[in-house]
């Protein structure tokens, strides 16, 4: 699922998705830093045959203020952490039970202990992608996932589904938090 809102006035993107975590399931991660599987800040693209590198810089103050929506509602756990970005989803996120797998259980659990212990919360990916054209545009940008599953306690998915649409509906939930916010604010200023 994903999805994005633009505020074309204040020029601002949002972008939320479900993913899979280091964190308690059911956990909001508002990410900082979007990172690569090296655990780099950055997002590599390749134009006219040459390796371009893009930064993946989000707004920080926005991830402040959806922080602050998430402690209004008191609804659900938030935190603000870094996001892994893979370039699929299962070698790239360490997995077992895809079509190939050359490594073994402590393999993986030793690259996503690595991975925990470099500030990373959750791992998806589109969030370098989507922070690298932002920044390049100018554009205030946020990206807000729903952790599914702790992925260090295993690759599959246990909580039934309307547990799971439940935690799909969090990340929607703060943003319109914070787009009535600024709506509020908007509406109180120009009176």
């Amino acid at each position: 699922m994903k999805q994005k809102l633009k505020n074309t006035k204040k020029n601002e993107l949002k972008n939320f998705s479900s993913e899979f975590s280091f964190s308690h399931p059911g956990t909001v991660v508002v990410t900082k830093q979007a990172m690569d599987a090296t655990f780099k800040p950055k997002f590599e693209q390749v134009i006219l045959g040459k390796t371009v590198v893009r930064n993946t810089d989000l707004d920080q103050s926005l991830a402040e203020e959806l922080l602050h929506c998430s402690k209004e509602l008191k609804q659900f756990d938030t935190v603000i952490g870094n996001t892994m970005c893979t370039m699929d989803f299962y070698e790239g996120q360490a997995r077992l039970d895809g079509a190939f797998c050359f490594y073994n259980e402590k393999d993986k659990q030793d690259y996503l202990r690595k991975v925990s212990e470099a500030g990373i919360c959750n791992i998806e990916m589109e969030a370098s992608v989507f922070a690298a054209m932002c920044k390049l545009s100018g554009v205030r940008a946020a990206v807000v996932c729903v952790t599914l599953l702790d992925r260090l306690k295993g690759d599959q998915l246990s909580s039934s589904h309307d547990v799971l649409h439940s935690y799909q509906q969090r990340p929607q939930m703060l943003v319109s938090c914070y787009i009535k916010k600024r709506l509020s604010e908007a509406r109180l200023t120009s009176v």
